[in-house]
């Protein structure tokens, strides 16, 4: 998934941002039971989930539009739907989203600059 990104070479390996997002969800929120896994097709295996009970997405659109297709197909595979919690996307004084791509091209970022 990462060969079209022409920054990939800056790009941290799986292992370090798996790491990463379970020091982050340890200490930022009390979750007793999440999964983190690598998604390498669109729907990441959500569609076939038995105990899937939410994904959180970001509020881009193709990737909202893919969410309720994939609840779709869960529906189809006789599955229950799952919640879908929508996160706003951090933006910059320019009004584009922050990005980790913006942050490897050089991008800095200070927090007084950041819109929530």
């Amino acid at each position: 998934m990462l060969a079209y990104k022409s920054d990939r070479k800056l790009i941290q390996s799986y292992e370090e941002r798996h790491t990463e997002l379970e020091k982050f969800i340890q200490s930022e929120f009390e979750i007793e039971r999440s999964s983190i896994f690598p998604i390498e097709t669109t729907e990441g295996g959500a569609d076939k989930m038995k105990d899937l009970d939410a994904l959180i997405v970001s509020d881009e659109i193709g990737v909202v539009q893919n969410t309720f297709d994939i609840n779709q197909m869960r529906i189809d595979n006789g599955l229950k739907r799952f919640h879908i919690i929508i996160i706003p996307r951090v933006r910059t004084k320019d009004g584009r989203p922050l990005s980790s791509s913006r942050i490897r091209r050089g991008e800095i970022f200070h927090e007084d600059e950041l819109i929530y």
